[in-house]
This record gives structure tokens, sequence and C-alpha cells, in this order.
């Protein structure tokens, strides 16, 4: 999603700062879009989002390279899967410290550079359909990525005088090209499930409602509506991309 997104955006000539915890992902990104779109147009910072310190440094390195930052997409991301009774506390810390404090920081950091610049600012978070709709054996995770919709409104009304706008995309089983679901993750759902792990992707399609599966390039479109001057008058919004499920219609 997160490589999807900058690609979207760099397309269109914006000039993006590429930012992983994965140093041998970000490296391989980078040369690819330089490669594509030349090298003026991309730059990358290894980030861990739980760090302060290294969240302040790669907003300071951004803003050196590009002279500032307009658009912050904030996509940092896992998982995890456990009834509540085997849930252990370093799971719930992680997903906590990752998918709301990570969150919390890195839009701390755009706020205060946006007041700086004075040009307004545009922030889109990619929380899940599970931060609208319990799911079980997902407490950790679910709370988080409700505390990251959430967090998202609340921005939104404290940035809205600035010209500041914030929305939340919520993606459901982006199964390809995500790095959550490479793991463990896959196998727990499907056992949540009941279903074998090769037939999860054909379960998640016919469970939507438009029978149709959720690719990367399909929420790399809903941020860049987002992030662009098309959705300019949105603010404190919601565009879920799960191919339709009743659970997540925003109330």
């Amino acid at each position: 999603i997160g490589r999807a997104t900058a690609a979207r955006l760099v397309g269109e000539g914006a000039c993006v700062v590429l930012a992983d915890i994965d140093q041998a992902a970000l490296e391989a990104t980078e040369a690819d879009f330089v490669k594509k779109y030349g090298a003026d147009a991309v730059r990358s910072v290894r980030l861990d989002v739980t760090k302060e310190d290294a969240v302040i440094a790669s907003f300071a390195e951004a803003s050196v390279e590009f002279g500032g930052v307009d658009i912050l997409v904030s996509n940092a991301g896992i998982a995890s899967s456990a009834p509540i009774e085997v849930t252990e506390l370093a799971t719930w810390n992680r997903n906590i410290d990752i998918l709301a404090t990570g969150y919390f920081l890195v839009s701390r950091e755009a706020f205060r550079l946006f007041r700086r610049q004075a040009l307004g600012g545009n922030i889109v978070f990619v929380a899940s359909k599970n931060g609208l709709a319990a799911s079980p054996n997902a407490s950790a995770y679910c709370t988080a990525k409700a505390a990251e919709i959430h967090l998202a409104r609340c921005l939104a009304l404290e940035g809205a005088d600035a010209g500041i706008r914030v929305n939340t995309v919520n993606p459901d089983a982006v199964l390809r090209g995500s790095k959550i679901w490479s793991g463990e993750w896959r196998e727990q759902r499907a056992a949540s499930s009941k279903i074998e792990v090769d037939d999860l992707e054909e379960h998640y399609r016919k469970r939507s409602m438009l029978k149709l599966n959720v690719f990367p390039e399909d929420i790399a479109e809903a941020i860049y509506f987002l992030a662009s001057d098309l959705s300019a008058k949105s603010t404190g919004n919601i565009i879920n991309v799960d191919a339709g499920n009743v659970q997540s219609f925003t109330r």
C-alpha cells in the first residue's frame, strides 16, 4: 500500500520521502523509484515511528531536502491475533506503540511543521475495517486501529482553522503485497475463520458485498484522492475500501 501510494503521488509530480523501518525494503523501493522517476523526486529515511527523536529528525530531514512537507500519509502497520486470555502484554503494547502512539507522533510533528509553514496541510491515515468492526481474537489490533480513527477525527477538529485536513482510509483484507499478511497473521485469521490458509483470499472476496478482492492500488487511489485537491473540501472523513462490509458502514 505504501509503495503503491508513493508511486501514485510521484507519478502525479510530487516529491516523496519514503519512510520504513525495513532498511532493505526501503533501499530497494528508493532505487526503483529513482529508476522510474528520477533522483530529484525521491528521498528515503529509515524510521521507527515509536521513537520520538527519530520522528522529529525525519521531518527535519524532509524539510531540508524538499523545503517543507505538505502531505503526511501515515501507513505504519502490524497485526496480531490471539484470544484475549492469551494476549501477552508485549503484544498489546506493540500494537498500541506502533498503531496509536506512532500515528500520534508523526501527526504531532506534521502539525508543528504545517503551522510553522502557514500553508495548510494534509494528513491521511491508513487504518482498517477492524477500527470500526470488531473481530474475534484480535482485540489488541482492533483497539489500536480504533484509536487511529478517533485520533484522525480529533486532529481534523484541531487543524481546520489552519487549513489542515485529516482523513482516513479503511482497507480490508489486502492480502497481496501486504507485509502483515506474510507471517502468522495469515494463519491466525484463517484459523479464526475455520478455513485453510490458501482459501483466505477467496473467503474474503466472497464475504464482501461486491464479491471483489481489494488490492494495494485500490487503497492507493483512495489515499491519492484524500491527499489531493480533489478532496479539498473534505476533512474528518473515512473512506472504506473493503468491497463492501455492512459492519463497517460509518455512522
